[in-house]
């Protein structure tokens, strides 16, 4: 069993939507799903260690970008946790500056109704 030193959350909207779970579960094959949730585990076991790796890095204004293969998932860190905003596969050299405004609007809406909700994964994929 792993134990995670952070929580790990997924940003909830003011509309119960859940974008990041909606990311990782819309037709993934497995070895994409393993990838995502494999360096979200990491985050939830070493926080913010994983900037001095290529997995993360950050993008300004208190958003951080976790990165794997193509795919990337924007956070913030809230305390003991790590509040997952959104979700997208890369398909330019920058991250476009949409998701960045995205992260910035949900980063502001998640101080404001602090909805969330828990990430528990028990095993190492």
């Amino acid at each position: 069993m792993v134990t995670n030193r952070y929580h790990v959350a997924f940003f909830i909207g003011q509309d119960d939507s859940n974008p990041v779970f909606d990311y990782i579960h819309d037709d993934k094959n497995d070895k994409d799903l393993i990838s995502i949730i494999n360096v979200i585990q990491r985050l939830g076991r070493v926080g913010q260690i994983l900037l001095d790796t290529d997995m993360a890095k950050p993008l300004g204004n208190h958003i951080f970008e976790l990165r794997k293969e193509r795919h990337r998932i924007t956070y913030i860190e809230d305390k003991d946790r790590f509040i997952l905003l959104s979700a997208f596969l890369k398909k330019t050299q920058k991250t476009p500056p949409e998701e960045i405004v995205l992260a910035l609007k949900r980063h502001e809406e998640y101080r404001r109704n602090g909805k969330c909700q828990v990430l528990k994964l028990a095993v190492e994929l």
